[in-house]
């Protein structure tokens, strides 16, 4: 009887010693498990971070090359409006002179010299001495021509040769109605091939010399870009405010205040 409860004492203690060696393998197993989990996790969280951190310097990259293109789109936009209104201004001023010529046309033509017709005599001049002034006579070129083909080679992007066209023009017809033109596509040629300490001065030769043109206000809008391109965001900022102030309700103004909203 002792010996059957011996050998059941000693069977239950070896049951007891299975079943701990059994679940201390289980919390090994578990632990180990849990660990490869943990482990995993922290992986994909350092992938993810990783990823995230990738798209945001992107997204930063994007933003910065959008910003510079904004600004091409720009000061491009704003050349542009430039080229309307002095086309504006040149089909203006080939209106008046169709004018002179159509009223020419109606009289007959004597092929007579200017001053040899007689003031009262109802006959006007023959139509190839209207409307050419002193200069053209002087000099014997087309100023319209001159001019024309000197912004023809600034619109084909030809910027030294039209500062050249243009400082022709300058010298042979320094005060005529668009000399402020001339002078002011000099500065946008200068400020298109990225020479912006020149296009500065040339710039402000506008506001010099032509203080009352119609370029005055464009020149004004240009210098400011000249400045926000150099990094010189006071300057730029009081020359826009003086664009808004003194030009309201024109496209500079409108420009310069985007800007300064900007």
């Amino acid at each position: 009887m002792k010996a059957a409860g011996r050998s059941l004492t000693a069977f239950s203690l070896l049951g007891l010693l299975a079943a701990s060696l059994f679940t201390g393998c289980s919390w090994h197993d578990e632990f180990v498990r849990r660990g490869v989990v943990l482990d995993s996790v922290a992986a994909r969280v350092d992938r993810i971070e990783g990823t995230q951190e990738e798209q945001a310097g992107y997204l930063r990259e994007t933003r910065a090359r959008s910003l510079t293109e904004l600004d091409g789109i720009d000061a491009r936009l704003s050349e542009l409006e430039s080229r309307v209104i002095d086309l504006d201004e040149r089909l203006a001023r080939i209106g008046r002179k169709l004018g002179v010529w159509y009223s020419v046309s109606a009289v007959p033509d004597t092929g007579l010299p200017a001053d040899s017709v007689p003031p009262d005599s109802g006959v006007a001049p023959a139509p190839d001495t209207v409307g050419v002034g002193p200069d053209t006579v002087r000099t014997g070129i087309d100023p319209d021509q001159l001019y024309n083909t000197a912004y023809l080679d600034f619109t084909r992007g030809k910027y030294e040769v039209a500062i050249a066209g243009f400082k022709q023009y300058l010298q042979m017809f320094p005060d005529s109605d668009v000399s402020d033109n001339a002078q002011y596509w000099i500065g946008e040629s200068r400020y298109s091939l990225g020479e912006l300490n020149v296009a500065e001065e040339e710039f402000k030769q506008v506001l010099i010399r032509y203080p009352t043109g119609n370029k005055v206000p464009a020149a004004t809008y240009k210098l400011g870009l000249v400045y926000q391109t150099q990094g010189r965001e006071d300057a730029a900022r009081r020359q826009f405010e003086a664009v808004v102030e003194k030009y309201p309700g024109t496209t500079e103004a409108r420009l310069a205040q985007e800007r300064l909203s900007q």
